[in-house]
């Protein structure tokens, strides 16, 4: 544990959901140059509130690096991170993933361009941020010889498969055992340890086997789903207030119960049905509607 940076010592990565590949991307290969990085789906603890952990974060990192595209700068809660970041004399690095009108407060900023070559850029970033923090190229910590799993297909699947077992929070326990995985086998044995029942741990175990299916198998029963009579806005506001409760699976899992609920209202009781707490519940409900 002494080994782990600290929380002033990284840089929050602030990015838009929907560029959540590419921005998990940037984070592991800015991890393997020793960038220290703090990421949501990585570093909050299960039992963490989501909103205060993120709060906590942007109050306590050494600065923020945001994923720029048309995407993030219409989030919200990315304008408000980096609204934070800049009123509290923390440096912002701004990268764009995609062409998109500059935020107002970075317009200024040095923009590190990754549309053309996601190589370069990343050189570029690790330059930067090396350069902030003091540290000259020359003395830069080698690449660290880590475990670590990528693959977005390998773990799309795990996290399917996980859902169906545990609920909502397999999103996190998926990407924090992610890091300490060489192979999905091992990724795989890792998971089970968050599953209580003997007989689900091994069927899910071994799912890590040639038998386990593509998360495109897995995903295919679902687009032959006649379209739901809930509205994609309805459904995106549903997850959008879930997602205090769950964290970031809480899109996935909204999308999923509105192919299945019939109005509006089975909807939000589907999904107040996942969260543990009542009292929790009850104030979902009343946000939602």
């Amino acid at each position: 544990m002494s080994d782990q940076p600290t929380l002033g010592d990284s840089y929050f990565l602030s990015y838009s959901r929907d560029d959540e590949s590419i921005a998990m991307r940037f984070a592991h290969d800015l991890r393997e140059r020793g960038i220290a990085m703090w990421v949501d789906q990585l570093d909050i603890r299960p039992s963490e509130r989501w909103d205060r952990a993120i709060e906590r974060a942007v109050c306590e990192c050494r600065g923020l690096v945001v994923i720029l595209s048309p995407r993030s700068v219409a989030s919200d809660n990315v304008a408000d991170e980096i609204s934070f970041a800049i009123d509290s004399g923390k440096s912002v690095l701004p990268i764009m993933i995609e062409r998109c009108t500059l935020p107002l407060r970075i317009t200024r900023m040095q923009v590190i361009n990754a549309t053309a070559s996601y190589d370069k850029a990343l050189e570029q970033c690790v330059c930067e941020l090396q350069r902030a923090a003091g540290s000259p190229p020359s003395q830069a910590k080698p690449a660290p010889t880590l475990k670590g799993i990528a693959d977005p297909e390998v773990l799309a699947t795990a996290k399917a498969r996980l859902t169906g077992v545990v609920g909502p929070i397999a999103g996190i326990l998926v990407d924090k055992a992610a890091r300490r995985a060489c192979s999905a086998k091992e990724l795989y044995e890792l998971l089970t340890e968050h599953i209580e029942d003997e007989s689900d741990r091994e069927r899910f175990r071994k799912l890590a086997g040639a038998g386990a299916p593509t998360a495109a198998q897995a995903a295919a029963p679902v687009a032959k789903i006649e379209p739901s009579p809930v509205g994609a806005a309805e459904i995106a506001r549903a997850g959008s207030v879930l997602t205090q409760y769950l964290g970031p699976i809480a899109t996935v899992v909204a999308r999923r119960e509105g192919t299945r609920a019939a109005s509006p209202d089975e909807l939000q009781q589907r999904l107040a049905a996942l969260i543990p707490n009542e009292a929790e519940r009850a104030e979902f409900l009343r946000q939602v509607r």
